[in-house]
């Protein structure tokens, strides 16, 4: 028999992730509503103000920075998916990044993230959005910081990490 897709170490991490960006959601007045299903699915929540005078897409991505850059990505598929959602259906999408090594969750709209930006770093010129070997980077300047994350549940994400060295401390 195959393993359970709750069981996956990657699914209990982003998990964790979404539940904090659900609690904050909640707590600014917002419903959100996820998928019915279990596995894979194209997004992970679809978010409705309480007033009903609002309805936007929200992606919650549990994964730290890059140690060597001052960024953060997504598979360059997915953000592709995500612009044809927001093109198509008219709806604005919101990435959520929970960053266990920050201790902070932080994000922005896909149309913002997907303006372009120069920084500086290491005395060069870097202008975002960058790709590299399918992963589209979002420079850390770009995030509004949306709200701290219990320590308690940093080290429950660092538990069940699997990062690639690109990502280790």
């Amino acid at each position: 028999m195959g393993t359970n897709w709750q069981d996956l170490p990657r699914v209990k991490k982003g998990n964790i992730g979404e539940s904090l960006v659900n609690k904050y959601l909640v707590a600014h007045g917002y419903i959100p509503y996820s998928p019915d299903v279990g596995g894979s699915h194209p997004f992970d929540r679809i978010v409705v103000a309480k007033n009903k005078k609002r309805i936007f897409i929200a992606e919650s991505k549990t994964k730290p920075a890059r140690k060597y850059y001052p960024d953060t990505g997504i598979e360059l598929k997915h953000y592709e998916e995500y612009c044809f959602i927001e093109h198509k259906h008219n709806l604005d999408v919101f990435l959520f990044f929970v960053d266990e090594d920050a201790g902070k969750i932080y994000g922005n709209w896909l149309k913002k993230l997907s303006a372009s930006v120069d920084v500086i770093h290491n005395g060069r010129m870097l202008t975002y959005p960058i790709t590299v070997n399918g992963i589209i980077f979002f420079p850390l300047v770009s995030m509004i910081q949306i709200a701290d994350i219990p320590s308690s549940e940093t080290e429950a994400i660092k538990g069940l990490s699997s990062r690639k060295d690109c990502y280790r401390p």
